[in-house]
């Protein structure tokens, strides 16, 4: 199908088209005629049914951290295939400074994970066990808190050592 409106543009399969991260269009060829190939995408879009909108972010969101529990055993990194992690997913509607931070379960801070801006999307941040101090954690339940503008959740979390 794509051949075929591409030799009606007077295209041919000699260029390639690459979409990098940002949805920018990039052609790599030497003589590209660009005002075809632009026709071909409109059309192939228009075919597929494709929007060619960005998707908005509309709401904030905290993910349940994975794995959890999580685990090692204390003091042999080699035996527990090294330090212990756990990832945490969030998405933000717009560029804006995160805070994600960690708390025992008596509300003392443990590690601050991220303090800084971000971009609207979904992100993902790692603990590896360690206190600010960078010692290793006790065994526990733990808090995360993400907070973004006037957005603040929190979810449970449990480490076993």
């Amino acid at each position: 199908m794509a051949s075929n409106i591409g030799n009606s543009y007077g295209v041919r399969n000699e260029w390639s088209v690459v979409v990098d991260q940002q949805g920018i269009i990039r052609y790599k060829a030497f003589g590209v005629n660009v005002t075809a190939i632009n026709a071909v995408i409109d059309n192939l879009l228009a075919m597929t049914g494709v929007d060619e909108e960005p998707v908005t972010l509309r709401d904030f969101e905290l993910k349940q951290n994975f794995p959890n529990p999580f685990s090692s055993v204390a003091g042999s990194p080699a035996r527990s295939g090294g330090n212990p992690t756990t990832s945490i997913a969030f998405t933000i509607p717009a560029a804006q400074k995160v805070s994600l931070k960690i708390y025992d379960a008596q509300g003392r801070l443990v590690q601050t994970l991220i303090d800084a801006p971000f971009a609207a999307g979904r992100h993902e941040a790692e603990w590896n066990g360690l206190n600010r101090q960078n010692e290793v954690a006790a065994s526990g339940v733990y808090l995360y808190i993400l907070q973004s503008g006037n957005f603040r959740e929190m979810k449970k979390m449990i480490l076993i050592r």
